[in-house]
């Protein structure tokens, strides 16, 4: 009892002095209770073994994602040489053949020449021009893929096409197109409503962008076509170019320019069937509405039956060209039905060795046309370019004479179908 006494009393003396000397508590627990040490050693270690595994967890993920962000990194690469790389290939190519042969000359130590390049400025051997639906794309595709000339279809930009030879082009022939007073407005104020109309939007597939005419100096191919740069473009251009050839101030100058025709009813069945709904009874869209208002404002396109716009457009523009042969402006004209490439190429003047452009063109197409009588170049063209009309669409006379709802008119106005036949005789067609 009295050795129990004193451990009591030693128990009591060690309790004041942690009280009064907390630092000294890690030595009196060592003292007091081993077995709270181990226990609390064993606890450290398990955060100490934690932590490190998280450490070693971060430090994983870390590598991970540096090695996957450098395997994206990788993929980048390889996906943007695969692309641009072509891409880049495809814009040297013309880049050194139509702008710079020079630095092919030099290059190949002279053992290279080729074609001069061209400006804006200089001649082209053939404009040809033909209303919509004319054959317009066919014959292009004859003189370029046929007989290897490079004529362009609705393109004369040469710095980045091939198109040094020449342009077949249905809106080209706005050069010929007058700008005329109207009532109470100016013809300048006129041709600026006019003009804007057409550069207010652009259409994709009617034959017309800035672009067509000359490569421009402010505006992209990677900007949209309604951006308000190439709206500034388009007005420029139709301002250098609407009536240029009328008042001599063209910047491109064509060595032969020539008038594609084909039978005026027949043209006038493939708009039905391209801008109709194939019902020539029926309205027109609005993209050919827009044109042929902007274009021939003396009439109201809008009004009209399907049959009826296309008609007007039709007579209207074969109208102004032939004004324009009758004054030495347009060369000739032929009939798409009845001509063959090797014809179109001798009228162009790719044949004449005193009137070629391209001097190497001259023996290029006498070789086919007057060496090869058995050459594709040497038959009729067929049409298989752009068929729009293949069994869709058959126009009679009568169908010229028909309102928007499909009613004869009350008056019989004959005047559209007088004209429409008129202009079939002048052309060389049967009526």
């Amino acid at each position: 009892e009295q050795s129990t006494s004193s451990y009591a009393t030693y128990l009591v003396h060690l309790l004041n002095v942690q009280a009064s000397h907390p630092l000294l508590w890690s030595k009196s627990e060592i003292m007091v209770s081993p077995s709270l040490r181990k226990r609390k050693s064993k606890s450290k270690s398990k955060k100490e073994a934690a932590e490190a595994s998280i450490q070693e967890e971060l430090k994983t993920s870390h590598q991970g994602e540096r090695t996957t962000f450098m395997e994206h990194a990788k993929n980048i690469a390889l996906i943007t040489a695969v692309f641009m790389i072509p891409y880049g290939l495809s814009l040297l190519y013309p880049y050194l053949y139509l702008q710079r042969p020079d630095i092919v000359a030099l290059l190949t130590m002279g053992k290279v020449q080729l074609r001069p390049a061209i400006t804006l400025t200089e001649p082209r051997q053939v404009l040809i021009v033909g209303t919509m639906s004319s054959g317009t794309s066919q014959i292009a595709n004859e003189l370029s893929k046929t007989m290897g000339l490079e004529v362009g279809h609705e393109n004369a930009e040469a710095s980045w096409s091939f198109v040094r030879d020449g342009v077949v082009s249905w809106f080209h022939g706005i050069r010929f197109l007058p700008r005329e007073a109207a009532s109470k407005i100016s013809a300048d104020d006129k041709f600026k409503l006019q003009a804007m109309a057409l550069c207010r939007s652009i259409d994709k597939n009617m034959g017309f962008h800035p672009l067509m005419f000359r490569n421009s100096e402010t505006c992209s191919v990677r900007q949209s076509w309604g951006s308000d740069c190439w709206r500034n473009e388009c007005m420029l251009v139709l301002n250098r170019e609407w009536s240029c050839a009328l008042n001599g101030t063209c910047d491109t100058p064509y060595r032969r320019t020539l008038l594609q025709v084909r039978s005026p009813l027949r043209t006038i069945e493939s708009l039905v069937a391209k801008f109709c709904h194939d019902n020539p009874n029926d309205g027109v869209y609005p993209a050919f509405i827009k044109y042929a208002t902007a274009l021939f404002p003396q009439h109201h396109f809008k009004s009209l039956s399907c049959a009826q716009a296309a008609g007007y457009y039709v007579v209207e523009y074969y109208n102004a060209m032939l004004q324009a042969h009758s004054k030495g402006l347009i060369d000739g004209f032929y009939r798409v039905e009845e001509s063959t490439p090797c014809h179109v190429a001798r009228m162009a003047g790719f044949l004449d060795a005193h009137d070629v452009v391209y001097t190497p063109n001259q023996k290029h197409t006498s070789d086919i046309c007057d060496g090869n009588p058995d050459h594709d170049a040497n038959k009729v063209m067929k049409s298989n370019i752009n068929q729009r009309n293949k069994g869709r669409v058959t126009l009679q006379w009568s169908d010229l004479v028909v309102s928007k709802n499909g009613n004869a008119k009350k008056d019989e106005d004959l005047e559209l179908l007088t004209k429409v036949k008129k202009l079939s005789v002048q052309l060389g067609y049967d009526v």
